[in-house]
């Protein structure tokens, strides 16, 4: 199993590639710019791959200081990244 970051994973090919390593029982934390969103593609992708070990992180990356935030909170929760999309 493998911790792995996925960015801008609320839609698209990084929704789809963070079911299809949820599925494959990796522990995930996901990244989307808006809280609703993230949080029910977390409640999404966690139904379907039966995989609870997914959490997520927001940030608007236009503002660098919401980066940096989203840096410390990961630096604060995440113990190792494997894995960065």
């Amino acid at each position: 199993m493998k911790t792995i970051l996925i960015t801008g994973s609320t839609d698209g090919i990084g929704k789809l590639t963070a079911l299809k390593l949820a599925k494959e029982g990796h522990k995930l934390f996901l990244h989307g710019r808006s809280e609703d969103k993230l949080n029910t593609v977390i409640n999404e992708i966690q139904e379907a791959s039966n995989n609870k070990n997914i959490k997520g992180f927001v940030a608007d990356f236009s503002d660098i200081n919401a980066v940096k935030q989203m840096v410390e909170n990961i630096k604060n929760e995440v113990e190792k990244l494997d894995i960065i999309i």
